[in-house]
């Protein structure tokens, strides 16, 4: 977003944007004749994979913090952020998975989206 052209977006919906909804990507894609499915299938593959790799550190990291509480019946949890990287065939590649993704807001998107992710996660 520091980068010389970049694009923020105007609206949930703005498709000239550099940065975009999935669910507007996957439009696109769809709208384009792309097996939009079998996409959506691939992340989530990649998604499951790469938190059955971290699960015994996240059941570490919860115990400890557990350890630590007065109130032993209280739970935690940690919200992920999946960066994935599609290649010119839609192919998608995991670039990184975030342990405390930003909630800074600095467009009407990242107000939409983030408080769209933050009332699912604790409701």
């Amino acid at each position: 977003k520091n980068a010389e052209g970049y694009m923020p977006a105007a609206s949930e919906n703005d498709e000239s944007a550099h940065k975009r909804l999935l669910s507007t990507t996957l439009a696109r894609f769809a709208a384009l004749g792309e097996d939009v499915p079998t996409l959506v299938q691939q992340i989530r593959e990649i998604c499951v994979k790469s938190l059955i790799a971290v699960q015994p550190h996240l059941a570490h990291m919860y115990y400890t913090c557990q350890q630590r509480r007065e109130n032993p019946g209280s739970s935690c949890f940690e919200l992920l952020g999946f960066d994935i990287l599609l290649d010119h065939n839609l192919r998608p590649f995991l670039l990184e998975v975030n342990h405390s993704p930003s909630f800074t807001i600095d467009s009407p998107l990242d107000l939409a989206l983030k408080t769209a992710v933050l009332r699912d996660t604790l409701s």
